[in-house]
């Protein structure tokens, strides 16, 4: 944004948008900003649908193969608790 004096406001060229303004002064963009900006959110958009297919997708890669990672998840949180019980008897001089 670009800040103007209200009393130099007439100096701001007509193509250049105002955004706000106070008492004192008034914010505007220019042409060169807005069709950034404009640019930008459909990149931003386009991000978005990109990034939900790309999910999609995954998740419809992932579903072929869900039972195998499934128990290969249970296998290791068994071997995770087998070892958590291990460090527990291990510092309580357990003999069990």
């Amino acid at each position: 944004m670009i800040e103007v004096k209200n009393s130099h406001k007439s100096s701001v060229p007509s193509d250049w948008v105002m955004v706000s303004s106070t008492k004192a002064v008034s914010r505007f963009h220019s042409p060169f900003i807005l069709e950034n900006y404009r640019h930008l959110n459909q990149l931003r958009e386009q991000l978005v649908l990109d990034c939900n297919a790309e999910w999609l997708n995954f998740l419809d890669h992932f579903s072929e193969h869900y039972h195998p990672v499934s128990k290969a998840i249970g296998h290791l949180a068994a071997v995770d608790c087998l070892f958590s019980l291990a460090q527990v008897a291990k510092q309580g001089d357990y003999c069990r």
